[in-house]
């Protein structure tokens, strides 16, 4: 073999090598809430990681406690520090704002329009944006209104999330937000005719 050859083969056998090593530590940074903590430094933040701790803080009907909901918001900030266009990031601060002052306060209607702004339609979470929008239309702005609305048309052009959005309107609390979401549907219904 040439010497050539044998550093090209034995470069490719350190690349790999490092491909494994690196895939593992990616792999346990998910498992262990996003990072992994040697003492006071964290390696390898991994926002899905982090994503995936704080919605399972928040997943319980009932909300967590104080402590618990402020836990889920330093996972969710450290989600948005690794991945900046993280939605549902965005919508649990909203969502931890609305807990806290009992319906989504100034910073919290910050937060929901951030989370259009970053992407407009999200098949992943837009049900449940609209939702969340829906039960707080009155804090809205009007643009943000005007955003939730145009979510849930396009959301709608696809039949199994028209029919969730159908399905959705009579459980919606707020009698405002489950009125516009009313109207919406039978606008789409006489669209689609």
């Amino acid at each position: 073999m040439t010497p050539s050859r044998t550093i090209r083969l034995g470069a490719a056998a350190a690349l790999a090598v490092l491909t494994l090593i690196l895939s593992g530590m990616a792999l346990a940074a998910l498992n262990a809430g996003g990072e992994i903590s040697l003492g006071p430094a964290s390696l390898f933040p991994v926002a899905m990681g982090y994503d995936r701790d704080a919605e399972q803080i928040l997943a319980p009907a009932t909300p967590p406690p104080l402590a618990e909901q402020r836990r889920a918001v330093a996972l969710s900030r450290s989600a948005i520090r690794q991945f900046p266009y993280d939605t549902s990031a965005w919508l649990r601060l909203a969502y931890v704002d609305a807990l806290q002052h009992g319906g989504l306060s100034p910073q919290g209607v910050v937060l929901l329009d951030r989370s259009y702004d970053l992407v407009a339609v999200d098949p992943d979470v837009g049900l449940w944006r609209v939702r969340f929008a829906l039960e707080n239309s009155q804090r809205l702005p009007p643009d943000l209104r005007s955003a939730v609305r145009n979510e849930a048309f396009a959301l709608s052009t696809s039949g199994k999330s028209r029919k969730d959005l159908k399905e959705m309107a009579p459980t919606i609390q707020n009698p405002a937000g489950r009125l516009s979401l009313a109207l919406w549907l039978n606008r789409l219904s006489s669209v689609a005719k």
